[in-house]
């Protein structure tokens, strides 16, 4: 039963949570009878703010099914004066239900009758309700005509009433619903241009953020007036508020269009309060989502949270889900990488290389490239042989391993941490004598500035000349 509605553990956990929440409102008398009201005046921002001043905000739609449940109670016993239809055995409450679709179904269709009923339940008009049961012979559906319509507007006023909590929905342009657990993002961007679908195999996917990251987000709250993005090192903080002023515009207020030289725009700057805090009403033409830019911290590869408060008018706080983001802002080590050359004859004896010394073919003569570059975050590292008449190629080994490589969708792929030692026969390539250098470069898989574009990146090269 673990993955059925029916889950007895998950039901129990909702009826705990349930009761436990609208015991916590009751405690505070003033309070309930302020949601109460709320409730019943569908006014979304006093409910909201008589929940989060209890920290109860997570649980708004528990506790609106909650007061909706006795609503509908109060209303179908007032307007249905007969009691419910006695319970039936299973058989003929098939048969009773299959009735009632029908009579559903009758009422669905006619607007006007439909119409007559929803004003009938939501004005409590017994004498009105009644009138058109026994107008359509239906009085023995009562209970049920009226749970149906009632029912139905619980759902919307719980939505109107609980609506999603504020989230970040974007970082470095990236969609938050594509950003993993550890922080680690899916391109592509959005919109699409900073960076690119995940490519594993060409080194582009699971990336960290660094630089100046974006964020944009929704309030999701009524009369929103204020807002404050922070980051912590840990999901229940502490937190840091994100100061960065946000250069905006707004239209020029003079008579459209502006006479020369006035120009079409006026660009200003949204600076953040004490405390972060930065009004909703001077969001200019950038966007209502346009949160702030944070300028992400020097570490390389740790994990950091992101959390929304938007507070409205009263003062009453908001708050989203934390947001895990990984940050990188750290350069592949070493800087530059390592690389060093030796020449092995066939005995298996070794000679150390100096900078642009000649290496000739001998008799099974092969050259060792010792490589050292590595990033926790690795992308990709390119080892090629530059030089001669326009030679570019990339170096094999003579056991056929490619110097270069991609972390290939493997996270735990660094490149080469320790050093990593390669036999290459360069002859092999059939280029012709003359100098040559073994270029190097690694590079990470940051979104730097809301970019991809391999920007922490590093490289070495050493010179030989092949006879």
């Amino acid at each position: 039963m673990a993955d059925t509605p029916l889950n007895e553990q998950e039901r129990l956990a909702e009826l705990r949570d349930t009761g436990r929440a609208i015991e916590k409102l009751a405690e505070d008398e003033a309070a309930f009878t302020r949601a109460a009201e709320a409730f019943r005046a569908l006014d979304r921002e006093k409910f909201q703010a008589e929940l989060s001043r209890l920290q109860l905000t997570d649980h708004c739609r528990l506790i609106c099914r909650w007061f909706c449940s006795k609503h509908c109670i109060f209303v179908c016993t007032r307007l249905c004066k007969q009691p419910p239809t006695p319970i039936l055995e299973p058989a003929n409450q098939i048969k009773e239900m299959r009735e009632f679709a029908a009579v559903t179904a009758r009422i669905a269709t006619d607007e006007k009758i439909l119409r007559a009923f929803i004003a009938a339940v939501d004005g409590l008009d017994d004498k009105a309700f009644n009138a058109l049961l026994e107008k359509l012979k239906l009085q023995r559906f009562c209970h049920q005509i009226c749970h149906y319509i009632c029912v139905v507007r619980c759902r919307r006023v719980c939505r109107w009433l609980c609506p999603p909590p504020p989230v970040i929905t974007e970082v470095g342009f990236i969609p938050t619903s594509r950003i993993d657990p550890q922080g680690r993002a899916t391109g592509p961007s959005f919109p699409p241009g900073t960076t690119s679908a995940d490519n594993k195999p060409a080194g582009s996917g699971d990336h960290p953020f660094g630089g100046l990251a974006n964020i944009r987000g929704v309030f999701n709250v009524a009369g929103a007036f204020e807002y404050k993005v922070e980051y912590g090192l840990a999901l229940g903080g502490p937190w840091t508020p994100i100061l960065t002023p946000i250069d905006d515009y707004k239209w020029n207020p003079g008579p459209p269009p502006p006479p020369p030289p006035n120009p079409p725009f006026i660009y200003y700057t949204r600076l953040a309060a004490a405390g972060g805090w930065y009004k909703v009403s001077e969001m200019g033409l950038i966007g209502p989502d346009y949160l702030t830019d944070w300028q992400t911290p020097v570490d390389r590869d740790r994990l950091y949270y992101l959390k929304l408060t938007v507070r409205n008018a009263a003062l009453v706080e908001f708050e989203s889900p934390v947001q895990p983001v990984r940050v990188d802002n750290g350069y592949p080590q070493p800087a530059p990488p390592s690389i060093d050359l030796a020449i092995q004859a066939p005995d298996g004896k070794r000679r150390k290389l100096g900078c642009c010394e000649r290496i000739e073919r001998g008799d099974g003569n092969l050259l060792v490239i010792t490589l050292q570059a590595w990033d926790e975050n690795f992308s990709a590292i390119s080892v090629n042989l530059l030089g001669g008449c326009g030679v570019s190629a990339g170096l094999v080994s003579t056991t056929a391993v490619s110097l270069s490589k991609t972390y290939n969708g493997n996270i735990a792929d660094t490149g080469y941490p320790a050093p990593t030692e390669f036999l290459v026969d360069p002859w092999a390539l059939k280029v012709d004598p003359c100098c040559y250098i073994i270029y190097v470069t690694v590079t990470d898989r940051a979104i730097v500035n809301n970019f991809w574009s391999g920007v922490h990146s590093v490289s070495n090269w050493r010179s030989i000349t092949i006879a």
